[in-house]
């Protein structure tokens, strides 16, 4: 053979293959530009960076300070859930007897983008036709909010990936709720999408301005319903705990963040209230019930002063005590009406939200008048078991006042706790 017809060997070009791309491009297999601390393609998918996961691996090195995430780099597509025993940790529990605590969540991260056919599974187009049929319809028992929960909020989702992950955590715990069979399967897909969309939510806070400010004030709504979802833990009462701030008031304060500097904003447009047409007036029944259920906070309010020395902590009491006066009124016209008990959130919720945050204090501390002040506020937070997710809380709450309220207190929340379980219960 003739050397000189052969045709000359080309020297192979070298590939220059990226070793330092995130773990999110590494599994599309696509170039990545290795941004820090996000690459663009992430950014541009509105999902969370994979840098972290792959710092995990042997060899690596993280920045110094910094620390690794404990999770498991997110499942393939089309990957089926995975529900058997010693899978995926399980920290998110809709169990009574289980404590659990939302900042240690590990569920494993979805990247829900753009490409949301590509990479949703069955199981999550399930949660999503739930939500879209059922879910939606159990969260305000109003109109003003109906379009807001049932058509807004799932077209957000579509474009922000944490709207929709949280959509889809809430779609879960009311399944798990409707389906105590399948709780765990459903608690397991909740704390998945859930972990992802607090995360993200937290990220988006930090550049919170008056375009997004309605969308994420949606997301700590739902974030806050998902709270009641999983139902009452051991130990956390809402405004106050056995140990350590509460749950609930880091839920309430982080609501309070975004709305005080955007409230124009944010409750204008599909989110303005809509006019009060409801009717004042009280059926019999309830007359007979508000001016009872005023006879015993008036007897809360009367302790107060005769034993609060302090000007200015009696001041905050009985500021407070009439707030609640004002919100009692409210209630038993709005149960005149007819309205459901999801139908009183904003009225209940508003009361501790406006709360000052030395009234708050005196609550975490178990001071006793607060606590039974407290305690005549949960007789209306029973009047919302119609709706599913808060179901069990007046009970709790009840459970925890009386466990830290001094025994030389407790014929003061006797008619409470009458009201609340139906029974002629007296505490010994």
């Amino acid at each position: 053979m003739d050397i000189s017809d052969a045709k000359p060997i080309r020297a192979r070009r070298t590939h220059q293959k990226s070793r330092l791309g995130c773990a999110n491009c590494k599994r599309r297999r696509i170039k990545c530009d290795e941004k820090r601390p996000a690459c663009s393609n992430c950014s541009n998918h509105l999902i969370e960076c994979g840098y972290h996961i792959t710092a995990e691996f042997p060899g690596s090195k993280s920045p110094k300070g910094s620390e690794l995430s404990t999770e498991r780099p997110c499942p393939r597509r089309y990957r089926p859930h995975q529900y058997a025993t010693g899978g995926l940790k399980q920290t998110f529990k809709l169990s009574k007897t289980q404590p659990s605590r939302f900042t240690k969540s590990t569920g494993t991260q979805c990247s829900l983008s753009s490409g949301l056919i590509g990479n949703i599974s069955l199981a999550d187009l399930q949660l999503l036709h739930h939500y879209t049929i059922d879910t939606y319809q159990t969260m305000t028992g109003g109109p003003d909010l109906h379009n807001v929960w049932q058509k807004h909020l799932v077209q957000w989702g579509i474009e922000f990936p944490y709207i929709l992950h949280l959509v889809l955590a809430l779609s879960a715990v009311h399944l798990a709720h409707e389906k105590p069979d399948l709780q765990d399967q459903y608690i397991q897909q909740a704390d998945n999408h859930f972990s992802f969309g607090v995360r993200s939510v937290a990220s988006v806070i930090s550049e919170l301005n008056a375009d997004s400010c309605q969308r994420v004030y949606m997301s700590a709504v739902m974030i806050c319903f998902i709270y009641f979802g999983r139902g009452p833990r051991p130990g956390e009462y809402l405004i106050f705990s056995d140990s350590g701030p509460a749950e609930w008031l880091v839920l309430m304060r982080g609501v309070r963040l975004i709305v005080e500097p955007h409230h124009a904003k944010i409750f204008s447009g599909i989110l303005e209230p809509g006019p009060n047409n409801r009717s004042r007036d009280l059926t019999a029944e309830m007359r007979i019930k508000l001016h009872e259920h005023t006879v015993h906070t008036e007897a809360v309010q009367q302790i107060v002063e005769r034993d609060i020395a302090d000007d200015e902590i009696r001041g905050r009491y009985l500021t407070a005590i009439e707030n609640l006066f004002e919100i009692m009124r409210e209630v038993y016209e709005r149960r005149s009406g007819g309205s459901p008990g999801v139908d009183l959130m904003d009225l209940l919720m508003g009361w501790i939200y406006r709360l000052p945050e030395e009234t708050i204090g005196l609550l975490e501390q178990k001071e006793p008048h607060s606590l039974i002040m407290l305690a005549h506020w949960v007789v209306l937070l029973k009047y919302m078991d119609s709706a599913w997710f808060m179901d069990g809380w007046a009970e709790h709450m009840l459970s925890g006042i009386s466990t830290y309220l001094h025994e030389d207190f407790h014929h003061w929340i006797e008619w409470p706790l009458k009201q609340v379980y139906r029974t002629q219960t007296q505490i010994e």
